[in-house]
C-alpha cells in the first residue's frame, strides 16, 4: 500500500502550524482491552477513546479530540496503538505525559508524547500493522495467561492449519471474513505474512498485513481453529475464502486472545524476527519507541 511521506521531527523539534489548526502531537499508547468497549467513541460507553480525551481535557483545560490509527473492538488488547491530537497550545510533552499518567487507569499507558508535522495522519501514513492472536490449548490455564487467550479443551492439528494459513498470503477479497455490520467499502487486502508459533500449550498467531476488516483477523482464526479440530478441510478453508461470504466462513474468535501488537510507519513487509523467536511463555511488545528501528524484518527465507 503507498502511502505520502511522512516527516520525522525529533521529539523536541518546535512545530508550529497555522494558528486555526494549532499544535499537533501524536501519542504512542498501549492498553488492556479487557475493561473498554473498544477504542471508537460512543455516547454511552467506556471506550479508550473517551477515556484519553477526558484525560487531556482535564489536564489541557480545553477539548481534544483524538485520532486513532486502528479502531480496535471491544475486548481486543493493544500493547502499541497511534493517535495524533490537535491543542491550542503549545505543551510541555514531558509534563502533559507525567500528568496523562495520573489520570489514565493503570490498564492504559502512555509510551511517548512528541510534537508532529501537522499532516501526519495516523491511519493514511501506516504502512502496515502487526497482530498477534494466542490460543491456550488444553486444562491448566496459568491465571497469568487467562485475559489474553482463547482457551481451547483439545490439541490443535497445527500442520493443517498452517497450510491453510498459506492461503492468505497476497492481496485478496476477505470479505469472507468480515463482521456482517462492517462499515468498510472495499475488501481488498494485503497480507504480507501470517505464521503460527507453539510455545507447548501456547499457540500464536502473527499477522501482517496492510489493513485489515471489522473482526477479520478473529474470524480468519475462528475458521482456521475449524481446520485445526478437523471439522473443516484445507478446500473448505479456501472454498470459503473465495465464496466473499460471511456465512461461509468459521466463527469469530472471542476478542481476550487479539493483541494489537505494532503499528508500522516505515516499509515492513516480514514480521520482525525477535518477536517470532522471543522464548518467553507469555510476552508483549514493550520496545523503547525512541527507537524508531527498534524491530529490524525478518530476512526472506
Amino acid at each position: 500500500m503507498e502511502s505520502p511521506s511522512v516527516s520525522n521531527p525529533s521529539a523536541d523539534e518546535d512545530i508550529k502550524v497555522d494558528l486555526n489548526d494549532g499544535y499537533v502531537y501524536r501519542l504512542d499508547l498501549a492498553y488492556i482491552g479487557t475493561t473498554f468497549l473498544g477504542w471508537q467513541s460512543q455516547v454511552h460507553g467506556n471506550t479508550v477513546q473517551d477515556v484519553i480525551e477526558k484525560a487531556l481535557q482535564t489536564a489541557l483545560r480545553e477539548k481534544v479530540r483524538i485520532l486513532g490509527a486502528s479502531r480496535t473492538d471491544t475486548g481486543v488488547h493493544a500493547e502499541h496503538q497511534v493517535a495524533r491530537f490537535k491543542t491550542k497550545q503549545k505543551v510541555d510533552c514531558h509534563r502533559l505525559q507525567r500528568s496523562l499518567e495520573a489520570l489514565l487507569p493503570d490498564s492504559l499507558g502512555v509510551y511517548k508524547l512528541r510534537p508532529v508535522s501537522p499532516n501526519f495522519h495516523p491511519i493514511v501514513h501506516a504502512e502496515s500493522k502487526l497482530y498477534r492472536y494466542r490460543i491456550w490449548q488444553g486444562s491448566g490455564v496459568s491465571p497469568f495467561a487467562r485475559p489474553f487467550v482463547w482457551n481451547i479443551p483439545q490439541k490443535l492439528e497445527l500442520a493443517g492449519m498452517r497450510q491453510a494459513t498459506q492461503t492468505l498470503i497476497g492481496r485478496h477479497n476477505f470479505k469472507s471474513f468480515c463482521a456482517s455490520d462492517g462499515s468498510s467499502k472495499t475488501f481488498e487486502r494485503t497480507i504480507f505474512e501470517a505464521q503460527w508459533i507453539e510455545k507447548g500449550q501456547l499457540l500464536e498467531f502473527y499477522i501482517l498485513g496492510d489493513g485489515f476488516l471489522k473482526q477479520m483477523i478473529r474470524t480468519v482464526v475462528g475458521t482456521l481453529v475449524e481446520v485445526g479440530t478437523l471439522k473443516r478441510t484445507l478446500s473448505s478453508f479456501e472454498a470459503a475464502m473465495a465464496s466473499q461470504s460471511r456465512l461461509e466462513a468459521g466463527q469469530t474468535a472471542p476478542a481476550v486472545g487479539l493483541s494489537l501488537v505494532r503499528i508500522f510507519y516505515e516499509p515492513m513487509e516480514a514480521i520482525p524476527r525477535a518477536l517470532l523467536e522471543e522464548k518467553g511463555l507469555l510476552s508483549f511488545n514493550v520496545q523503547e519507541f525512541d527507537a524508531e528501528n527498534a524491530f529490524k524484518p525478518a530476512p526472506r527465507l
